[in-house]
Formats: structure tokens, sequence, C-alpha cells
């Protein structure tokens, strides 16, 4: 999963939880891990939602940027935005990777 699905996702839960239903959230974040299937992203949106739910619940909803932004560059931080280049599905023809033209 790259850094704009995790940011769509986190936009999602940042509007679910803005509207005061806790099995909205609730059931968003499962939906968000099933369709990830990845442990890093599963452990993210568990920390966004507490994340969200302490800065709405102490009254600093003006800090919501701040937290989306920490959020990324948490993401960031653990490898989520880093994906590997896929195997080169040609190299085994032509003996190697250059389609052997690299005599």
């Amino acid at each position: 999963m790259d850094l704009l699905s995790y940011l769509i996702e986190v936009a999602i839960l940042a509007m679910v939880i803005q509207l005061g239903e806790l099995w909205m959230a609730i059931g968003a974040v499962l939906v968000l891990i099933i369709a990830a299937r990845d442990l890093k992203v599963s452990i993210l949106l568990i920390i966004s939602l507490g994340v969200f739910y302490l800065i709405n619940g102490i009254g600093m909803k003006d800090y919501w940027l701040f937290a989306v932004l920490a959020l990324l560059a948490l993401g960031y931080i653990l490898g989520l935005g880093k994906e590997e280049a896929p195997a080169d599905p040609y190299a085994g023809l032509l003996g190697g990777g250059m389609g052997g033209m690299g005599m």
C-alpha cells in the first residue's frame, strides 16, 4: 500500500470520527483493515483511530492537520511508502535481464 491510499484512509477515518458515531468509526477501521491486508497498515489505522479520538475528545480540533501530517510521517518512517520494484518478467529469456544484448 502506498502513502496516497493511506492518506485517503486517514481522511475517511477523520470524517467518520467527526460525525461522533463510535460504531461507524470502528466499522470503517475494520473495513479498511480488511481491504489493506497488511499488518503495518492495520497497526497504523488503529493508532490513527486513537489519535483522532484523543484530539476530538480533548477539544484540540484546530490541530487535525498536524495530526494527519504526523500520521503520514509515521507511515513513511515505517516503510509504508516504499514499494519494491517488481522482478523483471523477461529476465530468463535470451540469457538474462539485458535480453542477450549485454555481450
